[in-house]
């Protein structure tokens, strides 16, 4: 699963099919909101050509974002170009890219680094997201047959206020169990979505190695959850 684009699908499938490991792939779609609401699709034709151009064109805002943070930069005198960060990026270019630019730059010895100096909000290189609307991007995902599921919770400021009106466009889940979740989080927001009506999943939000977020490649769900979340998957057209 992949922010804004299912291009590594293909060839997760081919490489779990050899290995006979089930493989069921989905998306990460960066809304607009500043306080990272991301929305999983999961169950979803991926593969599709009409949900790919989709999320190219979303992907394409993405790269006007990031040529503007670039340039925010050097005004401010740093050394660092769009071939810089180009080179490190795949399908999806974001701030994490331009973090490791400047960390290979020795501007920053690491991506948290960058982030607290030049790319947070409110930071001289912050830009404004430009992704879909949450009911977009919950749209989307149920177009082409997938459910939604709220990502990373604890990043999303006032989120059980905001939940049922994302759940009125159709948001069917919530990632209670998470790898950075305190044990407290997890409790708290699985109770969250079980009063909501919620389905509970789980997520390690595995970036690679050397990103900060590669620590774990697992995350732990009772077995209700990834019982509950199978069956909803198996209803997916």
């Amino acid at each position: 699963m992949d922010h804004d684009t299912a291009a590594g699908a293909a060839e997760f499938e081919r490489e779990a099919a050899a290995l006979d490991v089930r493989a069921a792939c989905g998306v990460e779609i960066n809304t607009r909101e500043r306080d990272q609401v991301h929305i999983l699709g999961y169950g979803l034709r991926h593969a599709d050509p009409a949900f790919t151009a989709r999320l190219a064109e979303w992907r394409a805002r993405r790269v006007l974002r990031a040529r503007e943070i670039i340039e925010r930069l050097r005004g401010l005198g740093l050394d660092i170009s769009w071939e810089d960060v180009e080179s490190l990026a795949k399908e999806t270019v974001g701030r994490p890219h331009i973090a490791d630019a400047l960390r290979r730059k020795g501007v920053v010895k690491s991506r948290s680094e960058a982030f607290e100096r030049f790319l947070s909000s409110g930071k001289p290189g912050y830009v404004e997201p430009r992704g879909p609307a949450v009911e977009d991007a919950i749209g989307l995902i149920r177009e082409f047959g997938g459910f939604a599921v709220l990502a990373h919770p604890k990043t999303v400021s006032k989120c059980e206020e905001r939940l049922p009106e994302w759940m009125k466009m159709g948001l069917e889940g919530l990632e209670a169990h998470y790898a950075a979740h305190r044990a407290s989080q997890t409790r708290r927001f699985a109770e969250m979505a079980q009063a909501l009506g919620l389905l509970v999943t789980g997520g390690t939000d595995f970036h690679g190695p050397g990103s900060g977020r590669d620590a774990s490649l697992g995350v732990s769900v009772p077995d209700e959850v990834y019982g509950a979340f199978e069956e909803r998957l198996a209803r997916c057209s």
